[in-house]
């Protein structure tokens, strides 16, 4: 008895069944156990050539933007030395009649070069983190301070936004964290709350207990719906249209990639229209380990 493999309108191959009892012969029911069998077998090799299919086209594609963001770097990075050379010498020689008119446009060039490596730098943060090859280099650090430092570097862009900030912290809340990386929580929570709070306040509170600091930034923006919550720290999820917010979706998937790799959580409680609140708790001693965003 032979049964034929089918999966969307096409044949795979077909199953073959043979008896060794002498004069036996198949019946309807034999028949209908074959078919069966056969849908079932063919379900299972189409799902393993997608499965298959699907795995090589993320590894190309986390290839790519490996290859693709090293690329953009080099020129990029000539590009952003030029602008401060250039920035350097505008402010050497204000009153140069050369440089009359240009002090603004140079500073929209210097805003548009750090925004383009802000968005190279996450792309190589996915196929390190894929690829399980970031590193922490963990040191004794102040959250407080690193949470300061983090908003006085981004005071530029709040004042874009129209954003005012607030800093609550009773003191110094001390841990072992990688310097770079608890910054880029820090501005990538940041960003995100001037994006989609821009013109209201953010408030940004540190403090924590004898094993966990605790860092929470609010702001007062539109807001995220319940129903998207979930899926805001997935890689390349947005929960509003492209159209009007920009970015790749990728900030809040690095930051939880950053802060699971620290040991810690974070979580957003936030109304559709009355703003969010992110709270990230880490652990003061956290362990060494490798990032995996696979």
């Amino acid at each position: 008895m032979c049964v034929p493999l089918p999966v969307r309108n096409r044949i795979l191959g077909a199953i073959t069944l043979a008896s060794s009892e002498s004069g036996r012969r198949f019946g309807p029911e034999d028949l209908a156990f074959a078919q069966d069998l056969a849908a079932r077998a063919s379900v299972a090799i189409e799902n393993a050539r997608l499965y298959r299919e699907a795995r090589e086209a993320v590894r190309a594609r986390d290839e790519f933007l490996s290859i693709a963001s090293h690329e953009l770097k080099t020129p990029l990075t000539t590009l952003q030395l030029q602008i401060q050379g250039l920035a350097r010498r505008l402010k050497s020689s204000p009153e140069d009649p050369v440089f009359q008119g240009l002090a603004s446009r140079v500073a929209t060039s210097e805003r548009q070069v750090e925004r383009l490596t802000a968005l190279i730098n996450n792309l190589l943060d996915i196929s390190r983190i894929t690829a399980g090859r970031l590193d922490l280099d963990l040191e004794p650090l102040d959250l407080s301070a690193v949470a300061r430092e983090a908003a006085a570097r981004f005071r530029d862009d709040l004042a874009r936004a129209g954003c005012t900030l607030e800093i609550r912290a009773d003191g110094a809340c001390h841990g072992e964290w990688d310097r770079l990386r608890l910054e880029q929580v820090v501005m990538n929570l940041l960003s995100n709350a001037a994006k989609y709070g821009a013109g209201r306040p953010i408030e940004i509170e540190v403090d924590g207990s004898e094993t966990t600091a605790r860092f929470s930034i609010r702001d007062h923006g539109i807001g995220i719906p319940a129903e998207h919550q979930a899926r805001i720290f997935e890689r390349f999820e947005r929960a509003v249209s492209d159209r009007h917010y920009g970015g790749l979706g990728l900030g809040l998937w690095i930051v939880r990639q950053i802060v699971d790799a620290f040991g810690g959580t974070i979580a957003v409680e936030s109304k559709a229209g009355e703003g969010s609140t992110f709270t990230v708790l880490l652990p003061r001693a956290a362990q060494k380990r490798r990032m995996n965003g696979a």
